[in-house]
């Protein structure tokens, strides 16, 4: 059972709205002041203890560490409240999580196998500092802004296997958590990973597949005794699913030794079955094994071995730019004045992140997005009418050139997804009716003429008076 606990004040943030909350934490949408931009900001809804504040201190910083690897949600802060409640600053998601795609199975096994390797390389890293994950599923793989998925949510101040209501999540869960025998692991991890990408190839957790279990004492007398289902796809290899297969081994030591091994079975299987490997990201690991032919990928991949292993977010923004520009070119061709840029970031994540699409051209067609970036339009704010037909809402450019324009959209107050059509305008303020709710929530974002766009948009809400 969640609890509901109010945004903090924190110097240098404003409060946007809620984005979820869970019986452990509560997730907020800020904006920061400075950098300005969009951040979620996860705090715990109970105050911490002094020994707990001294184990979220420790973590946190190492959690900060970790960020550097391109498949793990960014973190840039964190701190406790006055009043205790320990609170993290993290990169926001936009793009939502893999959990519908688990719903739709709309990724083919490449794109699985894609997914899996460069999650297991990030979840090396984490092992590597002793920080073990304890909650891998769909819905904590995140999207990222530029389409790129990050692993996130890694339990920083509880610990997700302590066997209450508010513990592990039993689908995804090994036998030897939901027995009492470890409560998280390497191994465990492991585990759940690779129940994570069999569900995106299956559609559901391992033994909700096919059993259909009728309640949570039947899932877990299934995933300790039964054995684990096919995943009865006909275009899934045979030797995919033995490699998922001793990564969910019931017993720990009949699974992968590490998170690099499960990685490095992964590629095997990939370039047997569709003659390219994608790259693990790891400081210091080779990003293909030995004993595969390494093919350069005309994907995001392309470039990540070791001489360009810090390639990390900055190319994936590069990469989503040319997808939103595409879109904006697309809207002056047939004279629409919106596209979708609010949506290019999830609705493009397969196109900049998957494999088997045309995207090493990216980084020669959009320049000066590390050096020169499109600041973020400033002072954006809203107000309702007296009669509460409309809202306005206003801001400024910080640095005017000359054709610059902007675009906004909505940022639906359920935040189940940012905006709908993004619409263009030469205008410093808009109109709009009001949203459903309490609120309005827009996002807007600078627009050169050379089609170039701010790299974080402003968020901002109007209250209903």
């Amino acid at each position: 059972m969640s609890i509901a606990i109010a945004p903090p004040q924190l110097p240098g943030y404003d409060v946007v709205q809620r984005l979820g909350s869970g019986a452990a934490a509560t997730v907020f949408l800020y904006n920061q002041q400075m950098p300005q931009r969009p951040v979620a900001i996860k705090v715990s809804n109970a105050a911490l203890d002094p020994a707990s504040a001294v184990t979220f201190h420790r973590e946190a910083n190492f959690m900060a560490r970790l960020s550097s690897n391109p498949y793990i949600l960014t973190v840039y802060d964190a701190g406790i409240t006055p009043d205790g409640h320990g609170y993290m600053v993290m990169e926001y998601a936009p793009g939502g999580s893999y959990r519908d795609k688990v719903q739709s199975r709309s990724m083919d096994c490449d794109q699985v196998l894609d997914l899996g390797i460069k999650l297991a390389g990030a979840l090396f890293c984490a092992h590597r500092s002793n920080i073990i994950h304890h909650d891998i599923k769909p819905s904590n793989i995140l999207v990222t802004a530029q389409g790129v998925p990050v692993l996130s949510d890694f339990g920083i101040s509880t610990d997700a296997y302590d066997h209450t209501d508010t513990g592990f999540s039993l689908p995804w869960a090994p036998p030897e958590v939901i027995e009492h025998r470890s409560n998280g692991s390497e191994s465990a991890d492991i585990y759940s990973l690779g129940a994570t990408l069999y569900a995106l190839l299956a559609g559901n957790s391992p033994y909700q597949h096919t059993y259909h279990p009728r309640t949570q004492a039947e899932l877990a007398d299934l995933i300790i005794n039964s054995p684990l289902p096919p995943i009865q796809r006909p275009d899934i290899p045979a030797n995919v699913e033995s490699v998922l297969g001793k990564a969910l081994a019931k017993e720990p030591d009949q699974r992968y030794y590490s998170a690099l091994e499960f990685a490095q079975a992964m590629q095997r299987v990939q370039q047997t079955e569709y003659g390219h490997t994608t790259a693990i990201t790891a400081e210091g690991i080779p990003a293909y094994p030995d004993d595969t032919t390494r093919q350069r990928r005309t994907s995001t991949d392309q470039g990540s071995g070791p001489s360009h292993r810090h390639w990390g977010k900055r190319t994936a923004i590069a990469i989503t730019l040319v997808t939103v520009i595409a879109a904006l070119c697309l809207s002056v061709i047939i004279a629409a004045p919106s596209f979708t840029s609010a949506h290019a970031p999830h609705a493009n994540a397969r196109d900049a992140d998957m494999p088997g699409k045309e995207n090493n051209q990216a980084e020669d067609t959009v320049t000066g997005t590390e050096n020169g970036q499109i600041p973020s339009p400033q002072n954006l704010s809203g107000q309702y009418a007296v009669d509460g037909s409309s809202v306005t809402f206003t801001w400024t450019n910080p640095s005017p050139q000359q054709g610059d324009s902007y675009a906004w959209s909505f940022v639906q107050n359920d935040a189940s997804d940012i905006g709908s059509q993004a619409t263009i305008t030469s205008a410093t303020s808009i109109s709009v009716a009001p949203q459903d709710g309490a609120q309005t929530c827009i996002q807007v974002s600078i627009i050169r003429s050379d089609r170039h766009m701010s790299a974080n948009p402003a968020i901002a809400c109007a209250v209903r008076p």
